[in-house]
């Protein structure tokens, strides 16, 4: 999309161009005046050193030799000052003049000053005007990359391929980078400025001076001190003992004992892998192997069987089995509580004991009723003893 001016100055073809003077890059001023009876170009472009600014200065350069053949004069007008404008010119080789219109008054009066999508500024467009002062062609549509051969075409009254859609688009972001490189500018300036004041002060300079003085101070210490007969002996000696450390174990290696040694039990390391791995290959090794995994297996099969046939066949004397083999210190307060019950138990067993001693005459009565064993041949009876009664409590 096109730039558009958003001031209410509208130049077209005809009309008589706002004359102007204007300062130089050189310094001295330049007036549009100057080059009556003359082509003149005068092309409004955004800043110096940009890219779409550059490569619209430097299609101009190129097409300089044609537009002096054909009369034309250039004038490249921008808000830089002259210090910008000369560099720019001395970097790309411009053979033209570029002058500041750092108020923007020029700008405004050809309606090139206007809303950009990121502010106010330039407006890049162009005006041809002729030996009478009027103009004769509005470049609204500049192609920065062929400007010169688009001046040519409109001196000679040809038609010239105006940017299409993909050109413009290009114009656009090439000018978002003109302003983005503005900013960056502007920024860079400002911190410069920010720094150029803070050195300026008096507490950072001494603070600087301090800093610097501590430095040296600091490096002139280690000097002194790396000069010192004790720190150069130590230093000296720490090397030597390095170097004699290095040398002994260098020569250690060096030695045939150190040497056959390390071989040796290299070639043992090296021999019991080969015979192991030589043992894992053998037939029997590997058949013994396999033999006792399945040994093992049917040795846990077993068992895995008669335990679950414990269970089945006797899963209480199973259940004893296990509380033996397993720990019985949860049992112990059980047994601890049931000691009182067994002690309160005694006193009724103690007054059972008169009934059982009155129940023994009935027993002896019912003994005598009873017909008498046959004695054994070769044997004597043995002598009872008599009954003893019990006694009554009292």
């Amino acid at each position: 999309m096109a730039e558009e001016s958003q001031d209410t100055v509208t130049l077209t073809v005809g009309s008589p161009a706002p004359g102007f003077t204007l300062p130089g890059r050189s310094g001295a001023s330049v007036s549009l005046a100057d080059f009556g009876g003359k082509h003149v170009l005068v092309y409004f472009y955004p800043k110096d050193d940009t890219p779409g600014c550059t490569k619209e200065a430097c299609s101009l350069r190129d097409g300089w030799s044609e537009l002096q053949s054909a009369g034309v004069t250039v004038l490249g007008i921008s808000p830089d000052d002259a210090a910008s404008h000369n560099a720019f010119a001395a970097k790309y080789s411009l053979p033209f003049e570029l002058l500041t219109d750092a108020d923007h008054s020029v700008h405004e009066a050809y309606g090139v000053w206007g809303k950009r999508p990121w502010g106010m500024g330039t407006l890049r467009k162009s005006f041809l005007v002729g030996p009478d002062g009027a103009i004769l062609h509005v470049f609204s549509k500049v192609d920065v990359e062929n400007h010169a051969a688009q001046v040519l075409a409109a001196l000679r009254g040809e038609p010239f391929a105006q940017p299409g859609p993909a050109a413009e688009a290009k114009v656009v972001v090439e000018a978002a980078v003109e302003k983005a490189g503005e900013a960056v500018q502007a920024v860079v300036a400002e911190a410069r400025k920010v720094a150029e004041e803070t050195m300026e002060k008096p507490v950072v300079r001494k603070a600087v001076a301090g800093a610097s003085k501590a430095v040296e101070d600091a490096k002139k210490a280690i000097a002194d001190a790396q000069k010192k007969p004790a720190v150069k002996k130590a230093v000296a000696e720490a090397k030597k003992a390095v170097k004699g450390a290095k040398k002994a174990i260098a020569d250690a290696q060096k030695k045939p004992a150190v040497k056959k040694a390390v071989a040796g039990a290299k070639k043992a390391v090296k021999g019991a892998r080969k015979a192991i791995a030589e043992a894992q290959r053998k037939p029997a090794v590997r058949k013994a192997v396999a033999q006792a995994k399945k040994a093992a297996a049917g040795a846990k099969k077993a068992v895995r069987r008669a335990t679950k046939a414990a269970e089945k066949k006797a899963p209480n004397a199973f259940s004893k089995l296990m509380a033996l083999v397993s720990p019985r210190k949860k049992a112990a307060p059980a047994r601890k509580k049931a000691a009182p019950a067994r002690k309160k138990a005694a006193p009724a067993r103690k007054k059972a004991a008169p009934a059982r001693r009155k129940a023994q005459p009935v027993r002896k009565k019912a003994a005598a009723r009873k017909p008498a064993a046959r004695k054994a041949p070769g044997r004597k009876a043995p002598a009872r003893k008599p009954a003893v009664r019990g006694k009554k409590r009292r």
